[in-house]
């Protein structure tokens, strides 16, 4: 072949068969992957949920909770079916926890109610034995003057 051969044909290029255009295709694909999933869990999040009220409690109020928790059973226990709700006096007569604990000073505002306030948090706590009623805490303050109104308190056990 001589030089003014060369000069009046054509060439073609034939790009290597190396894999170099298979990566590239991979890699977007990869990539593409990643994004959709990037952008799926980004659009499934959700708020976190609100942690339950009894987490932030310390242990002795934990304690406190619990322990009325277990006494509202064994109160529905004691009182038979039309029988009147017993006093705290008699509950620490019986040794029903918490209402024997030294230091808890505990008020019945209400037949099927009892509150009390825990000495060295503050923190109050009112068991209410109705219907509608429920273990409830207020995180300072004073035991309530009646149950039918503890709105501004956190149910405990819902």
């Amino acid at each position: 072949m001589s030089s003014s051969e060369r000069k009046t044909g054509s060439l073609e290029r034939v790009p290597p068969d190396d894999g170099r255009r298979e990566t590239l295709w991979v890699m977007l694909t990869l990539a593409l992957i990643l994004l959709a999933g990037a952008a799926g869990i980004a659009w499934r999040q959700q708020a976190a949920a609100e942690a339950a009220p009894h987490t932030g409690l310390n242990m002795q109020d934990s304690r406190l909770l619990t322990e009325l928790a277990i006494a509202a059973e064994e109160i529905r226990f004691l009182t038979s079916a039309g029988d009147p709700w017993p006093t705290a006096g008699r509950l620490a007569a019986l040794s029903v926890p918490p209402f024997d604990r030294e230091g808890l000073v505990w008020q019945q505002p209400e037949t099927n109610c009892y509150a009390t306030t825990e000495p060295t948090t503050g923190a109050a706590f009112a068991l209410w034995l109705a219907p509608a009623g429920g273990l409830f805490y207020h995180p300072g303050g004073d035991a309530p003057h009646h149950c039918r109104d503890l709105a501004h308190w956190t149910q405990m056990d819902k």
